[in-house]
């Protein structure tokens, strides 16, 4: 049997199954056995591009998210990723909290393929991680945008980001999940990383909004001088 794929969906949407948890909170499933069973009971379905738009159908609001890599977890799925779960790396007596983690449903292998090749424009293995020049670059990496209004320091070059595809998570529909791991190297990741992630994918995606033009300086006086009468 052929294998379903967005393409035989004219409008792009998927069906999403909806079960209610005995808390109260709501799990979508994609394309699900809608059976009912205890402390999990199916209410519904609601068609949807992805499990985030799915998720605000049914409960109105965006999930929970950590506010340091919010912004990527929606620029992904804005750019055809499916996000399922996230994390910024949380400090804990067991870890320094150097590591977070997207975990995606890939629906397409085109989209394994834009992804890896996206992430390899961005992080050049030859490097020792992202660039953090202001002006021109001799590597040629694209400047930072925001980061240069200098609001905040500029993150050093010490991230790393690896995919993994997790085979566990395949469906019977042939999709699959992949995790994407962000680790710190020699501390932990902070909220500029993932700026400076979301920055440099706007700017190879044609996401990016043009920097604000320069406020022209205002001419400079001349010295006061005193003159004898």
């Amino acid at each position: 049997m052929k294998r379903k794929n967005s393409r035989n969906r004219p409008d792009g949407l998927r069906l999403f199954q909806v079960f209610r948890h005995d808390d109260g909170t709501h799990t979508t499933i994609l394309e699900a056995a809608p059976i009912s069973v205890e402390g999990f009971e199916f209410v519904g379905q609601v068609r949807a591009k992805n499990f985030l738009e799915a998720h605000v159908a049914v409960v109105g609001e965006l999930p929970q998210l950590d506010e340091p890599i919010k912004p990527l977890v929606l620029l992904l799925n804005s750019l055809g990723f499916w996000t399922l779960y996230c994390c910024s790396g949380h400090q804990t007596e067991h870890d320094d909290g150097g590591h977070g983690y997207i975990f995606l449903h890939i629906e397409q292998v085109e989209s394994l393929r834009r992804l890896k090749q996206l992430m390899a424009d961005i992080l050049d293995d030859d490097e020792d991680g992202p660039c953090d020049c202001e002006g021109p670059c001799e590597y040629g990496h694209e400047p930072l945008r925001f980061l240069r209004q200098r609001t905040a320091p500029l993150p050093a070059p010490n991230m790393v980001v690896t995919l993994a595809l997790e085979l566990a998570a395949t469906n019977r529909h042939g999709e699959w999940g992949l995790s994407m791991r962000f680790s710190g190297i020699n501390r932990p990741l902070s909220a500029l990383d993932y700026a400076w992630l979301v920055e440099q994918i706007e700017l190879r995606t044609g996401r990016a909004k043009p920097l604000p033009p320069s406020a022209p300086s205002a001419p400079r006086k001349s010295p006061l001088t005193l003159s004898r009468l």
